[in-house]
């Protein structure tokens, strides 16, 4: 478990230097796209790349004053994910794509929060779960939680990739206790 915590909060630290270079003027576009580059490496390369800057650096230089105001924001409003729990599962089932990258019948779900300050409680926000693949070990799949409806939704409609059921609960992991209630809740269900 100690390796598993070590890789997501190796990831978390990647994606926090990458969503705070994301509108940061100061930041090149060479040197974003080697921060991007650094956090997907987390992810198995089936994955679709989530990172983007959507602007070049120059683009961003050269927008109007209102906007630079809220580039700013952005980058102080970056946080790194809190990372509450891991959970160790055994025989999970998974759809034949992932199953054809897992390397064995360990999966891990690592339950983290959000990306930027919100306001809100410090509550869930994704699970990723983590497994030894064919290409090392990686994120393979990822879960976001609701906040109008609190519950875990799947990151996108294709079976074959999902996990569909994490499989047999061996150990549980908890480092830090969620504030938002519906969070909590799931967090002290086991």
């Amino acid at each position: 478990m100690k390796e598993i915590k070590e890789f997501v909060e190796k990831d978390i630290e990647a994606e926090f230097n990458c969503n705070k270079a994301k509108t940061d003027v100061t930041i090149t576009d060479n040197e974003y796209e080697n921060l991007k580059h650094k956090v997907h490496s987390y992810f198995h390369s089936v994955i679709p790349d989530s990172y983007g800057r959507g602007m070049s650096q120059e683009e961003l230089l050269n927008d109007e004053e209102i906007y630079q105001d809220l580039y700013r924001k952005n980058v102080i409003n970056a946080t790194p994910r809190t990372l509450f729990q891991i959970k160790q599962y055994q025989n999970p089932k998974v759809g034949e794509g992932l199953a054809r990258w897992l390397l064995n019948d360990e999966l891990f779900a690592c339950y983290t929060s959000y990306t930027e300050d919100t306001g809100r409680e410090l509550g869930y926000n994704k699970l990723f779960y983590v497994a030894q693949t064919n290409e090392g070990l990686k994120i393979i799949y990822d879960l976001t939680f609701g906040v109008k409806e609190p519950e875990w939704r799947h990151s996108h409609d294709l079976k074959i990739n999902q996990v569909k059921d994490p499989g047999k609960l061996i150990d549980v992991q908890k480092y830090q206790a969620p504030e938002e209630a519906n969070s909590l809740a799931d967090y002290n269900a086991e």
